[in-house]
């Protein structure tokens, strides 16, 4: 089996005059070069009373700069030389992505530069973009208005009104509310080159890319590196936290606060993860879909932040079988904690890993993602170091950290659907029995 970091590319790293730092990955054998800028921006740098700037500042900054003075023109220039210019922001960070011919690379940049240094927020322009983030927003939402986004409201219930707690998209009574001089003072404090890291990648020399973002991003203010504000996890845990919704459908998710990706259990963590959901086979879905029929689907993530994790166990039902659901998944995860997996397990794990970054490999975009995410935050390990750490757990270590952090006593369960009051009573006295176990010290 090929190691973990075997045929892994190389990194070229420059720095524009302003501090902005590039980072190049030579692909030769792809066709496409993809140009990805990350800016540490996001609502885990927000307060409660200014949740949604992030998101919106990125949805305004479409609307023109001094170069491209409107949304059409901005847009035709970006399409004339890129299959388009994506944005996203998330929690941790925003995202401008493009993919385009290698040798438009310089015109990309070009364009990004303009759009990010000199950009025009305008209060008409932004009333815009409020309307447009109000239909955004209106899947999480039901027809009073109400959130029935289960990560939303399970975020929410697990750090509060610390910035973890935050929706990205924002409450859309605030966003209505914020103004053009809020967008610019946003961008002034977070769209600096000390807080940005710029990622290409495909068949491109990293001399070349060095001198042209220089002149691409000569403009841009060297400003400072922001850091996420302080996350707090609620202290009365295990907890059950329910919102009402019609429909034929429950969502239950149960969710733990863990550790960050540099502790020492985190690998064993990760590779917990991929044994519940990885596949058709793995435990999670083998279970909840093909054995009991208790759903369509089941998933386990393990979101990676600034500072901890989060693991999230996921699935649909009609509110009846909630509780079969909820046993069924506390069996699967005692079961882990209790007997250590078989090798041929671990081994199928070990390999679609492979396969994976592999796959990496093979796409700019996804190679520009990992080599950013590594840059941007230093305590994140890249993708070869993940897999080596990964690699390494044994049987007996996934087993030790499942019975140590996926446990009872530091559950949150929730579900957003129509479920009866007896049923809620059940699932709270699941929970209360964790509760007991943690103050035994299990």
């Amino acid at each position: 089996m090929n190691s973990p970091s075997s045929a892994w590319p190389v990194a070229h790293s420059a720095s524009v005059a302003n501090g902005l730092e590039v980072v190049v990955v030579p692909l030769p054998h792809l066709s496409t070069a993809s140009i990805v800028l990350f800016v540490r921006i996001g609502s885990r740098y927000e307060t409660a009373e200014i949740n949604g700037l992030s998101h919106l500042l990125e949805h305004v900054l479409y609307r023109g700069c001094l170069a491209y003075p409107d949304t059409f023109s901005l847009n035709t220039a970006i399409e004339g030389v890129a299959a388009g210019l994506d944005a996203a922001t998330s929690r941790d960070f925003t995202t401008f992505e493009a993919a385009c011919l290698p040798e438009r690379v310089g015109d990309v940049l070009g364009l990004l530069g303009a759009m990010l240094t000199k950009p025009l927020i305008r209060d008409a322009d932004v009333a815009i973009e409020q309307r447009i983030i109000h239909e955004e927003l209106q899947d999480e939402l039901d027809a009073k208005g109400r959130d029935i986004d289960i990560d939303n409201l399970s975020k929410s219930a697990l750090f509060g009104e610390s910035s973890l707690g935050l929706k990205v998209g924002g409450e859309l009574a605030r966003v209505r509310r914020f103004t053009a001089e809020q967008c610019r003072r946003w961008h002034d404090r977070f769209y600096g080159a000390a807080n940005m890291v710029l990622v290409v990648t495909g068949p491109v020399e990293a001399d070349a890319i060095a001198e042209i973002t220089n002149v691409a991003f000569a403009d841009l203010p060297r400003g400072t590196r922001q850091e996420p504000l302080l996350t707090t996890l609620q202290a009365e845990l295990p907890a059950f936290h329910f919102t009402f919704h019609e429909g034929t459908q429950a969502d239950v998710q149960l969710q733990w606060c863990l550790p960050a990706e540099d502790h020492e259990d985190w690998p064993a963590l990760f590779m917990a993860q991929r044994l519940l959901d990885d596949g058709t086979c793995a435990r999670l879905r083998h279970r909840i879909v093909d054995q009991l029929g208790l759903a369509y689907h089941a998933s386990a993530d393990l979101e990676s932040y600034e500072g901890l994790s989060v693991m999230s166990l996921h699935t649909q039902t009609r509110p009846q079988q909630i509780l079969a659901a909820v046993d069924a998944i506390q069996d699967l995860l005692e079961d882990l904690a209790s007997t250590p997996a078989p090798a041929a397990e671990l081994s199928r794990v070990h390999t679609r890993l492979l396969i994976e970054r592999a796959a990496v490999r093979d796409s700019a975009s996804s190679i520009a993602y990992w080599f950013g995410i590594e840059r941007l935050f230093p305590r994140l390990d890249g993708l070869p170091r993940r897999l080596e750490r990964a690699f390494a757990v044994t049987a007996a270590d996934i087993a030790a950290a499942t019975a140590k952090h996926l446990k009872r006593g530091a559950l949150l369960l929730s579900v957003v659907g129509d479920v009866e009051p007896i049923t809620r009573a059940a699932l709270r006295r699941r929970v209360n029995v964790g509760r007991g176990a943690l103050s035994a010290g299990a």
